[in-house]
């Protein structure tokens, strides 16, 4: 069978986007991996891009949410900062993290949403994403898509809080984003950023790919500055 060699392609790619030189010590503490399925604009449209990447955050807080439900370190540091607020002693577990984590919320509100970000610099905390970035690769669809580090800088700008209603599009919490759970407080505790591209070529559950369409896998790590910091919650 004949191949059209007017379509050259070379997958996949790697790149590095971000070093920042800074060893964080020991082992990394904890790691896990968020998915998410669907469109992918290039930053540069400032309306539709905050509606793109508050989109990603929509999808990524359920994700977020489970590990704060299911990680018991980081229920115990729930627990921690329930000694922030006044509990009667008959106070379950339970009630003692929802405790905690409304403690947190109520720490990072942004754009009248209360947001629980699991990296902040509070405890010195850094972490590494290896990110798996499956985008259409027909020459139909390249221009459609946008560039490569367009996608990565909006996807980037989404694991973060957002810092006002502008980059939220607007929109008010869900009935189910109350309090609203994201990765970062700030994307400068990323310390790394290695961006693997390959093919995609369709979207789960549909029948058809778009040139916007993307599926992206994030493998997060996180790690200390300084080692033994916070092991007794994220080990």
């Amino acid at each position: 069978m004949a191949c059209d060699t007017d379509i050259k392609l070379s997958f996949p790619q790697s790149r590095v986007y971000l070093d920042a030189g800074e060893n964080a010590e020991g082992e990394c503490v904890m790691e896990f991996r968020l998915i998410y399925e669907g469109e992918l604009l290039s930053s540069g449209n400032r309306g539709s891009t905050a509606d793109n990447k508050h989109a990603i955050r929509k999808a990524l807080h359920p994700q977020l949410r489970r590990l704060w439900q299911v990680h018991r370190g980081i229920q115990q540091y729930a627990l921690m900062r329930s000694n922030l607020v006044q509990l009667t002693p008959e106070a379950t577990d339970m009630e003692r993290i929802s405790a905690g984590i409304k403690v947190i919320s109520e720490q990072w509100e942004r754009a009248g949403i209360r947001f629980v970000p699991l990296v902040t610099p509070l405890y010195a905390l850094r972490c590494n994403l290896d990110i798996l970035l499956l985008r259409p690769a027909d020459e139909r669809f390249i221009f459609r898509r946008g560039d490569m580090d367009g996608q990565v800088k909006t996807l980037f700008d989404a694991l973060r809080i957002p810092e006002s209603a502008d980059e939220t599009g607007s929109s008010g919490p869900g009935e189910d984003e109350a309090p609203f759970y994201c990765l970062l407080s700030d994307d400068r505790l990323i310390t790394g950023m290695q961006v693997t591209d390959d093919q995609l070529l369709v979207l789960p559950r549909q029948r058809e790919v778009k040139g916007t369409d993307a599926f992206v896998v994030i493998h997060v790590q996180i790690s200390h500055r300084y080692g033994g910091a916070m092991d007794r919650f994220f080990d």
